[in-house]
């Protein structure tokens, strides 16, 4: 229930993360149930190998689609490579452009450099999809089901990885006006320059979104074992550094309180766990969710975890 709370703030963007197979993504669907009940709601998944249509137990797309038998809920999983191919026809001409003229290279070896697979691409264009998507103001909150913590890592340090490209683009560029204005006496605007312009101003929203407290939320999803303790320690440290605002840990697959002696072994060896991620974190909203006897699958089961963590 320590979720609660959240629907009481006007949230704008919520992101859920944490190691792999924690469940991540079957907490963001079942909160996403919940949430859709008060506004308009998309959610997303950024995660390279996605489950979220199995989660909703039904096809999803590069668009959104309506989740059957949930009023106001929209879900898509972004094809970072299909993204990446909208952003190198929209822009690529420009980029190009910029470092062909502003550097050394040849044509040919700058076209090169730009269709290589650069890692972090997948979630830049993840970052580039939702933040389209909410510019756009068609839906009212904003779920993100990110990957597992090292893709979610380069996707907290975006806005200053993409600010440090920029700046390079932009210090290219000058290079080029430099040139320019020493021969022909005069500065010259092209479409490259208002590139640069509008993909300033992108990173400068993404880092205000992202650093809100009203309006974004980290939720944080881990199990009371060893390495999940370690790597939540670890995310919750880098979601300081960023300024990422986080206030809450849903601990999952808990085993329940029985008769079944290997339960109960089990449960003991569980217990330290989480009472250390309590004494580690002792501001956090903590959420605890037993260890379900089938797999939380389709609405109906999702409901269930929504009265759960609501």
């Amino acid at each position: 229930m320590a979720l609660k709370n959240l629907l009481k703030k006007d949230l704008q963007f919520i992101l859920y993360g944490g190691k792999g197979g924690v469940g991540k993504t079957t907490m963001a669907a079942a909160s996403a149930i919940r949430f859709a009940q008060d506004q308009k709601t998309l959610i997303f998944t950024t995660d390279p190998a996605p489950s979220l249509a199995d989660s909703f137990g039904q096809k999803l797309s590069n668009e959104p689609t309506a989740i059957k038998n949930v009023k106001n809920l929209y879900a898509l999983e972004i094809d970072a490579k299909q993204v990446l191919k909208e952003f190198k026809e929209e822009y690529g001409e420009d980029i190009l452009d910029i470092l062909h003229k502003g550097t050394y290279l040849a044509k040919e070896e700058v076209e090169e450099i730009f269709s290589l697979d650069i890692p972090g691409l997948d979630e830049v264009m993840g970052l580039k999809k939702i933040t389209d998507f909410m510019e756009s103001r068609e839906y009212e909150l904003y779920i993100v089901d990110t990957a597992p913590t090292g893709h979610t890592l380069r996707l907290l340090a975006l806005p200053e990885l993409l600010d440090d490209w920029i700046k390079f683009l932009a210090k290219t560029r000058w290079r080029y006006h430099y040139m320019i204005k020493r021969i022909s006496g005069r500065e010259k605007t092209e479409k490259a320059d208002q590139f640069l312009l509008e993909m300033k101003k992108t990173v400068k929203r993404v880092r205000n979104l992202l650093q809100d407290s009203e309006r974004t939320e980290f939720i944080i999803v881990t199990i009371p074992e060893v390495m999940a303790v370690r790597e939540t320690e670890d995310l919750i440290n880098d979601l300081q550094r960023f300024n990422i605002p986080s206030s809450h840990i849903i601990i999952n697959n808990i085993f329940p309180k029985n008769d079944c002696q290997f339960c109960q072994a089990r449960r003991k060896e569980q217990e330290k766990y989480i009472k250390e991620i309590k004494r580690l974190f002792p501001s956090f909203n903590i959420s605890e969710v037993q260890l379900q006897s089938e797999e939380v699958k389709e609405i109906k089961k999702l409901n269930q975890l929504t009265k759960i963590l609501f």
